[in-house]
């Protein structure tokens, strides 16, 4: 009889062991399956391997702030990704706070996901453009203050050239430059370099080489900047 009950408890404690066992895998491939980012807008922070980057390479961006800068912010976004709009008055905030004053650099690059979004590449292009005529800054601060504007349209070109008039730049000129695609090789080789990195979703950010996916409040963000300032020497801390 004692061995009866042995076997019985024996055999209840095995399948209590496959049973955690199972839960455990499940758990497992669930949680690698949530992280993963299939090429998606990402609006929740989802922490990745430092990320090591070669400094030559930000030439493939657009650059804002001093070269002697020790700690350098970099952004990789689609100018139609709505998560993108959102962190935008964050890293607004951020350049202001610590680009205008002389402690930071900031990079964007451009990562237009093309299949979600059908226009980001025209609009990264638009910005570059503006750039040729020395207003990429401006034109970037425009095209993610009136994305619900220009995303909706079937061809955004017409919004472009007015932006361009708001700004005072030669709309023709933009309207030329978009068509014949001069500034579309840069945008692609910056998205290239994003994908050299193993990005797959927007936005995209570092401070120095602390990657992260998705959009933080501006709060985190002043602490991982201020701590890469701390590091290199050269941190007053914000209030």
């Amino acid at each position: 009889m004692a061995n009866s009950l042995d076997k019985t408890e024996a055999g209840s404690r095995t399948w209590i062991y496959v049973g955690v066992a199972a839960v455990i895998v499940v758990g497992v491939l669930a949680w690698f399956l949530i992280r993963k980012p299939g090429g998606q807008d990402s609006a929740a922070v989802d922490t990745t391997p430092t990320v090591s980057f070669d400094a030559r390479q930000d030439t493939l961006g657009v650059s804002l702030g001093s070269p002697q800068a020790k700690v350098v912010v970099r952004e990789f976004a689609d100018y139609e990704c709505p998560a993108c709009g959102g962190f935008e008055p964050v890293l607004e905030q951020m350049r202001k706070d610590y680009v205008d004053t002389g402690g930071v650099r900031f990079v964007f690059f451009d990562y237009p996901l093309e299949d979600l979004h059908p226009h980001a590449m025209v609009a990264a292009q638009a910005a570059r453009c503006a750039g040729v005529q020395g207003h990429y800054w401006e034109m970037h601060d425009m095209l993610y203050a009136k994305q619900q504007d220009w995303a909706k349209e079937a061809d955004p070109t017409s919004k472009f050239q007015s932006y361009a008039n708001d700004l005072k730049l030669d709309s023709l000129a933009l309207l030329g430059c978009l068509r014949n695609g001069a500034t579309r090789q840069a945008v692609r080789k910056s998205q290239q370099y994003g994908d050299l990195l193993g990005l797959h979703a927007t936005p995209s950010y570092a401070v120095n080489g602390i990657g992260r996916a998705g959009g933080i409040t501006y709060d985190e963000l002043k602490v991982l900047v201020q701590h890469e300032l701390a590091a290199t020497g050269n941190g007053a801390a914000k209030n």
